[in-house]
């Protein structure tokens, strides 16, 4: 799986997220693709995200007219795999905490000292 890598990216996986952080896909399968987490996501996981969360952008990706129809609606990465599968069976699923990073707002300020937290907060 390729990972897109940028200066400054906290991927999920590496950093956890809080509830009601906004995760921004950075995988080449989920670019774009923006959800707010309803429940906090601890680091050192690279699979599903954990509990509920709201599709607030479908981005711009294979996947994007299929997740079209979970837009704004509460869902789960297991209702969002179902979905991609089936068009593509294989497909990892777009909701990995190893392919999503805590969106930046862009607001300069002191690096955090604290992990987890969102920059949206």
């Amino acid at each position: 799986m390729t990972l897109i890598r940028r200066a400054g990216l906290r991927v999920v996986n590496k950093h956890g997220a809080v509830a009601g952080c906004v995760l921004l896909g950075v995988g080449l399968n989920n670019q774009g693709l923006r959800r707010r987490v309803l429940q906090g996501q601890a680091r050192g996981d690279g699979g599903p995200i954990k509990g509920n969360f709201v599709i607030l952008d479908v981005g711009d990706n294979k996947h994007s007219e299929s997740l079209a129809g979970l837009l704004q609606t509460v869902t789960n990465a297991e209702e969002v795999l179902g979905v991609i599968r089936q068009l593509y069976a294989g497909c990892v699923n777009v909701a990995n905490a190893n392919i999503l990073a805590l969106e930046s707002t862009g607001a300069v300020g002191p690096p955090r000292a604290t992990r987890g937290v969102c920059d949206d907060r």
